[in-house]
C-alpha cells in the first residue's frame, strides 16, 4: 500500500481546479469502465493507494520536469540514491486536457501538479 503525498505546488493548485466547472466530470464523474461508477479522481487515488497498474484509459506517460522540481523531490528521500520517474496522466482519456503530474518513490507517490496543459507549460 503506497502513501499519497502532495507538493505544495499541487495543494494550490488543486484549490484552483476543484472550484473550476470544468473539472466535475473529473471529480464528480464515472470512468467508463469502472464498474463501482468512480468518478476519474477517486479511481486514480485508489489506484495509488491499492497499488493497482493505471489502465491505458488514463494515458500515463514519462514527464521530464525541470531540475529544481527532480532536487526538491530528491530531498524528501533523504540518504537514498532512489532512480525514479515522473509521469503524467490524463483523466479524461489520452486526449484529455486534464491532468496530473505525479512520481512513485518507493512506497510513496508524491502528487506533483494538477491542470491542463496550458497551466502546467
Amino acid at each position: 500500500m503506497s502513501k499519497i503525498t502532495p507538493t505544495t505546488q499541487f495543494k494550490r493548485q488543486y484549490k484552483v481546479v476543484k472550484k473550476n466547472p470544468r473539472w466535475r466530470p473529473i471529480f464528480n464523474g464515472k470512468v467508463p469502465f469502472d464498474t463501482e461508477a468512480r468518478s476519474p479522481w477517486d479511481y486514480i487515488i485508489d489506484c495509488f493507494l491499492t497499488d493497482k497498474s493505471i489502465p491505458e484509459y488514463f494515458y500515463a506517460h514519462p514527464l521530464n520536469l525541470p531540475k529544481k522540481v527532480i532536487q526538491q523531490l530528491k530531498k524528501r528521500v533523504p540518504g537514498q540514491d532512489v532512480k525514479f520517474k515522473v509521469l503524467k496522466l490524463h483523466f479524461d482519456g489520452h486526449n484529455g486536457d486534464h491532468l496530473l503530474v505525479y512520481a512513485q518513490i518507493l512506497d510513496q507517490v508524491y502528487l506533483v501538479a494538477i491542470g491542463t496543459h496550458s497551466d502546467l507549460c
